[in-house]
C-alpha cells in the first residue's frame, strides 16, 4: 500500500502545482465540454429531452467532472512525467495512446456507473434516435449493446484526450519558450549590470583615498557610508530590476559620499513623486545616471554645480525619470555615451516600451527615461507564476 502511494505522489504533486492561467483555461474547457455534451444529447433524444432535462443535466455534469479529473489528475501528470522530459516520440507516442485508451475505458465505465445514481432518472443509451437524412420528421433508432457503448465511449474519450493533450503540449511549449526568453533577458541584464560595479568601486575608493590625507574623521565616515552602501547593494544586485525606492536608497548613499568630497561644489535638487516609489526599472539605473552626472558634470568644474533628480507621472500608462546636471566646458560630458548605451540596452531588454533620451545644451546635460507604468501589487495579493 505504501509503495502504491509513493508511486502516485508525483501525480499528486503535479496536480496541485499549477498556475492561475491553467486553472482558468481548464475551467473554461470543462464548461465548454459540459455545454457541448448537453447540446449533443438533446439532439439525440429530442423526444425525451424536455421531460428528462434534469437527468440530462446530471449526466452532463458527471461527464464534465470525469473529463476534468482524468485530464488534470492523470493525463497532465503523465505528459509532464513521461512524454515532455524525454522529448521523443514514436514508442512514447504509442505508449501514450495506450494509456489514453485505458484511461478512457476506465472513465467511461465509471461514468456509466455514476449515471445510474441519478435521482432524476436515466436515459437508455442503447436506443439512440438519429434524424433521418431524407425526412427531418422521422427518426432512425440505433440499438447498441453495452459492450459496444463502452467501446464507443472509450474511443470518443481517447480522441478527446488526444485533442486536449495536443493543446496542452502547444500551450506548454509557448510558456516554456517565454520563460527561457525571460531568463536570457535577465542574464543579459545581469551581465550588463555587473559591468558597472568595478567602475563605481574604483571611484568610491579614490574618494576615500583622497580624504585620508585631508581629514581622517571624514574618511572614516565616508568608509562607513561605503560599507553601508555595499551592504544594501549586495542585497539587490542579483535582481535584474529594482523599485525606484530601492534605487534611490543606493543613489542617496553614493551622493552622501560624494557630498563629503565635493562639499559646496555639489548641490542636489530633488523632485520625487511619492506615488512612483514602487515602479520598477533596471537595477543601478539611478546610480549610473547620478554617477555620470557627478563625474562628467560636477567633478571637472571648480564652480558650484547642480544635480537634479526628478520623477513624475506623465499619464496613466507612463512615468518619467530625469537626471540633469550643470556643465562647465565643451568636453565635460564626454564619456557618458558608454554608460548610457549600457543603460539603454538594459531598458530595451526589460521592455521595448522603455525609452532613454539625452540632450546637451550650453551649460546643461539632461537624461530622460520614459517607462511604462507597472501594476503595483499590494502586500498579500496573489501573484501566481507559471511553473
Amino acid at each position: 500500500m505504501s509503495s502504491l502511494l509513493q508511486s502516485l505522489k508525483p501525480y499528486w504533486d503535479i496536480s496541485f502545482n499549477c498556475s492561475r492561467s491553467y486553472r482558468w483555461v481548464m475551467s473554461i474547457v470543462t464548461a465548454l465540454y459540459f455545454l457541448s455534451f448537453l447540446v449533443m444529447m438533446q439532439s439525440m433524444f429530442r423526444s425525451e429531452s424536455n421531460q428528462m432535462l434534469p437527468a440530462l443535466i446530471f449526466r452532463a455534469c458527471v461527464e464534465a467532472g470525469i473529463f476534468f479529473i482524468s485530464c488534470h489528475f492523470f493525463l497532465r501528470p503523465y505528459l509532464k512525467l513521461y512524454l515532455l522530459p524525454q522529448n521523443r516520440f514514436g514508442w512514447n507516442l504509442l505508449q501514450f495512446l495506450c494509456f489514453a485508451f485505458v484511461l478512457g475505458l476506465v472513465m467511461i465505465m465509471l461514468v456509466m456507473q455514476l449515471a445510474q445514481l441519478s435521482p432524476f432518472g436515466n436515459f437508455d443509451f442503447s436506443n439512440i434516435n438519429i434524424q433521418h437524412p431524407d425526412d427531418p420528421q422521422k427518426d432512425m433508432i440505433m440499438n447498441l449493446t453495452a459492450p459496444t457503448l463502452i467501446l464507443m465511449g472509450a474511443i470518443n474519450m481517447t480522441l478527446m484526450y488526444c485533442i486536449w493533450s495536443l493543446a496542452y503540449l502547444f500551450w506548454h511549449t509557448l510558456v516554456s519558450k517565454k520563460q527561457i526568453q525571460r531568463q536570457m533577458r535577465e542574464a543579459q541584464m545581469q551581465q550588463l549590470t555587473n559591468q558597472l560595479n568595478p567602475h563605481f568601486l574604483f571611484n568610491a575608493l579614490n574618494s576615500i583615498r583622497a580624504l585620508i590625507f585631508e581629514d581622517q574623521h571624514k574618511a572614516a565616515h565616508t568608509l562607513t557610508q561605503l560599507s553601508e552602501l555595499f551592504r544594501v547593494h549586495l542585497q539587490t544586485h542579483l535582481k535584474p530590476v529594482s523599485t525606484l525606492e530601492d534605487e534611490w536608497q543606493i543613489a542617496r548613499r553614493y551622493l552622501e559620499i560624494e557630498q563629503v568630497r565635493l562639499e559646496q561644489r555639489l548641490h542636489l535638487e530633488l523632485e520625487l513623486d511619492d506615488s512612483l516609489w514602487q515602479q520598477q526599472l533596471p537595477t543601478l539605473t539611478l546610480l549610473t545616471l547620478v554617477e555620470n552626472a557627478i563625474k562628467h558634470g560636477i567633478n571637472p568644474s571648480q564652480k558650484h554645480g547642480v544635480v537634479e533628480i526628478i520623477s513624475r507621472q506623465l499619464d496613466k500608462k507612463r512615468w518619467q525619470l530625469c537626471v540633469n546636471n550643470t556643465l562647465e566646458g565643451e568636453t565635460s560630458a564626454q564619456g557618458t555615451q558608454t554608460g548610457l548605451a549600457n543603460l539603454q540596452q538594459r531598458l530595451h531588454l526589460l521592455s521595448p516600451l522603455h525609452k532613454l533620451s539625452y540632450r546637451k545644451s550650453p551649460g546643461r546635460f539632461e537624461v530622460t527615461i520614459e517607462m511604462a507604468m507597472e501594476l503595483v501589487m499590494e502586500p498579500g495579493d496573489d501573484q501566481d507564476i507559471n511553473r
